[in-house]
Formats: C-alpha cells, sequence, structure tokens
C-alpha cells in the first residue's frame, strides 16, 4: 500500500498525517499537531522557525519508521525566507502581518491597477511584492545579504534536503508572477529586485532526499491550492469555500481573469495544481472568530462556542482593511457596530453572522464576474466541523452546502503526493478524493 506523510501549517497550527492509498481512497491519521505563532523580536513580528522545522522534523522520522517514500510540505501563501552567499538562513522569516508591510502597500498604491493587469493578484498589504519593498526599505543594502529567497513551504524543504524549489502555486501568491505562470520582470523591477533564475514549477514531482529511500514531494504548496485539489471534482457550477485562519472562496477556472469587475472586486488569480486557476476572494473569517474567543478567555473550542450562538441582527463587515490585525478585536467590532453584545453568547452570534454575511455575498458577486450561476458550495477547512456555521451558508446562500472534509488540505497534500510516486494519475485523482471524502450536506 502507498504511503506518505503530509505537513500541512496553517497560520495558527501544523499537522503533521500519515496516510495510504488502498483500494482507490485515500485514508489519513493526524499523528501530531501543535499550535504556533508570530513572536516579535527587535520590532519585528517573526515566525518560530524552529517550531515549524520541528514538525517537519517529525514527519522526516514518521516517514523512515513507517517506509513512506515521501514527505510533502503545505503552507500559507506569501512568506518566505532568505539565504546568504553560503545557503545559510539569514533569520526566520518575517510575518505577513508585521506592520512594515503596509507601509510599502501604502508605498506602491500608484502601480496597483498595472500590478493586478501584469499579474492578476489581489491587492492585500502582505503580498510578496510589499513584503520584499519593506526589507529594502529598511535595509538599501539587504541584497548584498540576501543571496536567495525561498517561500516557506519551499524554504523548509531545503532546510531537510538541500534542494532548492520554487512550486508553481505558491509563487502565485507573491504578486511578482505573470499571466503566463512565469515571474514578471516589471514587478521586480518595480520594487529594485532581482528576478530570480529559479523558474516556478508545477507540482507532482519527487524532490531532494530527506533520509535515505525519503524524498520531498512538490505538492500543492500552497494550502489553498491542496484544499482546492482536496475537494476532487469540482464543476463550473461549484464554489469552493475553506474556512480556516483565512476563509478563502472562489472557483476554478482555465485561464486568468483581469477584467475590470475582478479588478474592482480585489478578486486573485492563482494557481492550482495542475496549472488551471484558482479565481477566489480573501475573507478573514476565522481569525476574526479566534481573536474574539482568545480576548473573551473562552476555554471551550470555537466550534462549542460558535454552537451556543445567541440571535443576533448586527454585523460587521469584515472586508474593512481595520479587521486585518487590530490591536483589540472585541474593540474594534464594538466601535463599528450598532450594538454592543453584553455575553459570550452574544459575541457568539455576532462573529457567526458578520463571517456568514461576508461568504453570502460571494457567490453572486462572482458569479457576476464569471458569468456563471452557483449551485453548490464545497466547504472544507475547520468550519465545516461547526453544523451551525454549515447551515448558516446554506440558509444565508440559498445553495446546497456540501462540507467536509476539514482535513481537506492533508487529503489534497497527499494526493499529490501520490501522483508524484507514481501510485496515481492525475486523471484518476478527482475521484478517488471523491471516494475519500466524508461529506454532509446542508439544504437552506
Amino acid at each position: 500500500m502507498p504511503l506518505a506523510v503530509a505537513v500541512d501549517l496553517g497560520a495558527s497550527s501544523g499537522r503533521v498525517a500519515l496516510g495510504e492509498l488502498v483500494a482507490g481512497r485515500i485514508t489519513f491519521k493526524v499523528v501530531e499537531q501543535q499550535a504556533h505563532g508570530a513572536v516579535e523580536s527587535d520590532d519585528v513580528l517573526r515566525w518560530d522557525i524552529e517550531k515549524l522545522l520541528g514538525l517537519c522534523e517529525i514527519a522526516r522520522k514518521l516517514a523512515v519508521s513507517c517506509g513512506a517514500p515521501s514527505i510533502g510540505i503545505d503552507s500559507w501563501g506569501v512568506d518566505h525566507g532568505f539565504l546568504d552567499a553560503q545557503g545559510k538562513l539569514l533569520a526566520a522569516p518575517v510575518c505577513y502581518r508585521d506592520e512594515s508591510h503596509a507601509r510599502s502597500f501604502d508605498a506602491l498604491a500608484a502601480h496597483r491597477s498595472r500590478l493586478f493587469e501584469l499579474t492578476g493578484c489581489q491587492h492585500q498589504p502582505f503580498n510578496t511584492i510589499y513584503q520584499l519593498h519593506a526589507r529594502l526599505a529598511a535595509n538599501p543594502d539587504f541584497l548584498s545579504l540576501a543571496a536567495d529567497w525561498l517561500m516557506l513551504s519551499d524554504l523548509l524543504g531545503y532546510l531537510l534536503s538541500g534542494e532548492k524549489n520554487m512550486e508553481a502555486t505558491q509563487a502565485s501568491t507573491t504578486q511578482l508572477v505573470g499571466l503566463d505562470g512565469k515571474w514578471c520582470h516589471e514587478a521586480f523591477d518595480l520594487i529594485g529586485w532581482p528576478t530570480p533564475n529559479r523558474m516556478p514549477t508545477l507540482p507532482g514531482t519527487l524532490g531532494g532526499e530527506v533520509a535515505p529511500g525519503v524524498r520531498i514531494a512538490h505538492v500543492g504548496s500552497h494550502d489553498t491550492a491542496s484544499a482546492v485539489c482536496g475537494f476532487g471534482s469540482l464543476g463550473p457550477t461549484d464554489l469552493f469555500l475553506n474556512i480556516g485562519t483565512w476563509t478563502l472562496v472562489g472557483a476554478i477556472i482555465d485561464a486568468p481573469d483581469v477584467s475590470a469587475g475582478a479588478r474592482e472586486g480585489n478578486f486573485s488569480n492563482e494557481r492550482c495544481v495542475d496549472g488551471r486557476v484558482r479565481f477566489l476572494r480573501n475573507i478573514p473569517g476565522f481569525y476574526v472568530l479566534s481573536r474574539v474567543h482568545e480576548e473573551l478567555g473562552i476555554e471551550s473550542s470555537i466550534p462549542e462556542w460558535i454552537e451556543s450562538a445567541a440571535p443576533w441582527h448586527d454585523v460587521a463587515n469584515l472586508m474593512d482593511p481595520a479587521y486585518f490585525n487590530p490591536e483589540s478585536m472585541l474593540q474594534m467590532l464594538s466601535s463599528t457596530c450598532r450594538t454592543k453584545p453584553s455575553n459570550r453568547a452574544e459575541w457568539a452570534g455576532l462573529a457567526l453572522n458578520s463571517v456568514v454575511a461576508a461568504i453570502a455575498e460571494q457567490p453572486a458577486s462572482t458569479g457576476a464576474v464569471l458569468n456563471r450561476r452557483f449551485r453548490r458550495i464545497r466547504l472544507g477547512g475547520g468550519g465545516s466541523q461547526s453544523s451551525q456555521i454549515c447551515q448558516a451558508i446554506a440558509t444565508a446562500t440559498g445553495l446546497e452546502v456540501v462540507a467536509g472534509p476539514a482535513e481537506v488540505t492533508v487529503l489534497g497534500n497527499l494526493a499529490v503526493q501520490f501522483v508524484a510516486q507514481g501510485a496515481l494519475s492525475w486523471e484518476d485523482m478527482p475521484a478517488v478524493l471523491d471516494a475519500s471524502a466524508e461529506t454532509v450536506r446542508y439544504t437552506p
């Protein structure tokens, strides 16, 4: 039975899973899960790279002990690390929420329309292009120190195997990749950064060795790409919805859409594992929920808290940039809503209504740009475990919601590993994934 080990790193927790392909189905077990977060050091918000690498080491040892021939690493997008001339990591990767990136975003505001025309990537202050600009703004000599850079998932793969790779689904989140899937020279010139010699490559191959008989598998290393893959068969009337720290909602299209409607709606064109395009929008979903949950000091899980939601009619506009990283999410919600909740159940009602309201707008707005009418929502990620959220989305959108699996990203990661191993074909993969997912249906 083909085996593979997946490392799935979200922006607030990471997990390691052991999967196998048997009788046309992929089954897996999460064997390790750890929370993690960014830490401020010398006024810079950085990721705990040692903790992230530690999860990858757990995966490597698991692969060795179980006889799995590959491990695949996926993570959130945009973040990256720098290597010196000797190939050593200069410092822990800067977190996308670092305030310096917003300053660079504002400094390049005049170029936003042109950048969308070139790359089809959404305008967000955390995009890699603004991060690179921020590093040079802080230190004009930074390029003399940084001989190379790699996206986070490929960086971790390099630290394990010594192989440098730039995977296409991750690269497509940078706002530095052109509509043809290659690096955009004009975008790099804009920030005074050299265009990399290493071109973005699609997943589905094996890379460097991390232990005797165990190699890195190049998967959809952007976690949303792996999640969309994990949904299996997605048709033109299906809207994908992955609810985690960020809520990603969109549809699969054959080529980038850089129409006026796409630009005005701040949609993003990012690559799928097969080279097609994830046409999507970002909604700060569970990030808002988790911040409220944390600030209220609630001990029960977020899904349990949401299940206790009291009826609440007010909503917050979560697409407002003010919700990106406020000092206090409770104060931000209180200042922008008409009525302030008085207990935890009412806070749950406000949070639930706000997330659902933001999601409910997407079928119509996405369909208007793509000239499609959606009939079904495929919902995965942590949000799919909450029947309250799933039913509320079905009711608000008027669409059938097919929820699950919660670990859809892990499932997509493993599927591409089995393709890389030669145990599964691209053509057979959707049917295998359909057979592998346990789902629950919700009707309006």
